[in-house]
């Protein structure tokens, strides 16, 4: 069984965790150095609506980051427990990871809207039709 599969949920851990010190390093740098704003509201969850839109973007993408890849999780470790790993596997958890850091780069720091429709989903998108392939393809292979 191929543990290639594992390499891009390690990359998205990597992604998470630098959203999640990004988002702390933020935060404590208003806290401490701005002295913006009050601890007890910065640390709040879901985000005082009096912090920054840097703060308040990187939360959103941070609880985004625990949403959706849930499943990218899942196809990975049922394709390695069912020994379905294959190359084409692996390189569509990589574009799955690509999309997610181009969407976590978009939301945390531009976030823009075409009308009512945040410009985020066209890195969103694809990447759910990645997991959904990555899905549809294991339970045809069945």
């Amino acid at each position: 069984m191929s543990t290639e599969i594992f390499v891009p949920v390690f990359y998205m851990f990597i992604l998470t965790s630098a959203v999640f010190l990004f988002n702390t390093s933020v935060r404590f740098k208003d806290v401490l150095i701005d002295k913006g704003h009050r601890a007890s509201e910065l640390f709040k969850i879901p985000v005082a609506s009096s912090a920054s839109d840097l703060i308040r973007q990187g939360d959103r993408n941070l609880i985004n980051l625990f949403e959706f890849p849930i499943f990218f999780y899942a196809i990975c470790v049922v394709l390695y427990v069912t020994g379905k790993v294959d190359d084409y596997f692996i390189l569509l958890g990589y574009w799955f990871v690509g999309f997610r850091v181009l969407h976590s780069i978009y939301h945390i720091f531009i976030n823009g809207f075409i009308g009512a429709m945040p410009i985020r989903a066209l890195f969103f998108l694809p990447s759910w039709l990645i997991v959904a392939w990555m899905w549809i393809r294991f339970i045809q292979m069945l």
